[in-house]
């Protein structure tokens, strides 16, 4: 049976929800939002609304927020109380509210459907996030395989040579060259912190000191770094280690405080 066209205000919900069951139901209420303003600026309303929860799946609900709706139930009234009288004025009035009834059942579906999708994007979310950091962890081992190879490598080459040297600043810095694979690995002990602002950098010096190419920062560790692989050394090459400010520089800003032929 079609409902009231007075019913038709009531509509507004189920019809951004598209909850209503029929074609024509739709035709109907389409015909009278064409007459009326505040069914269409309610259903923009509701359709903007359902828009801005369905992009709130990117955040995380609070954990304690399930559990607060969840107390708040047993206490809400979803529809007004009927006083005595119209308890007797028979089964016309009903009518009246049934809509409202099926305006909430669409409310209460939409929440059940959102939150399902937040927990849904969330858990893929997550599960995608992992397998990228397992991803990257299997990237770094083989990285780190590869290296620990190459750095065990120039340490047994036939023709490896070790220097270890005290730095004019306090510690120490090993390190193992071999001219035929032309590389070096350098590990450092000691070595004091530094204050906020200034970094070590690492370099490779030509012979004639025209040129010099940086090999990164120098990153402590209770004093301690490496063994780290340098390659692409040639004869006559100075390494050495200055200090710079935060984030490097790209050529020296002072004179090493350790100088090791490389």
């Amino acid at each position: 049976m079609p409902l009231p066209r007075s019913s038709q205000h009531t509509l507004t919900g189920a019809y951004a929800l598209d909850a209503l069951d029929t074609d024509a139901e739709v035709a109907r209420f389409e015909r009278h939002m064409a007459r009326c303003q505040s069914c269409t600026s309610e259903v923009r309303g509701f359709q903007e609304t359902a828009t801005r929860l369905g992009t709130a799946v990117s955040r995380q609900p609070p954990t304690a927020l399930r559990a607060a709706v969840m107390d708040e139930v047993p206490r809400t009234r979803q529809l007004p109380a009927l006083d005595d009288g119209a308890r007797h004025r028979g089964p016309g009035p009903r009518l009246a509210w049934l809509p409202r009834l099926a305006t909430a059942g669409a409310a209460i579906g939409l929440a059940a459907a959102i939150a399902l999708g937040v927990v849904l994007v969330n858990t893929q979310n997550q599960l995608g996030q992992t397998q990228q950091r397992l991803s990257q962890a299997r990237h770094q081992l083989t990285m780190t395989k590869t290296e620990l190879a190459a750095i065990n490598a120039v340490r047994t080459a036939s023709d490896a040579t070790l220097v270890t040297k005290a730095t004019a600043i306090g510690g120490t810095v090993t390190v193992v060259a071999s001219a035929s694979k032309r590389q070096i690995v350098v590990t450092t002990r000691a070595l004091p912190a530094l204050r906020s602002g200034k970094v070590y950098q690492l370099w490779l010096i030509g012979s004639n000191g025209n040129r010099i190419r940086s090999e990164g920062l120098l990153v402590l560790h209770n004093g301690q770094t490496g063994p780290i692989l340098i390659s692409g050394v040639l004869s006559g090459d100075i390494f050495g280690i200055t200090l710079e400010p935060a984030g490097g520089t790209v050529q020296p800003t002072a004179k090493p405080f350790v100088a090791i032929p490389a």
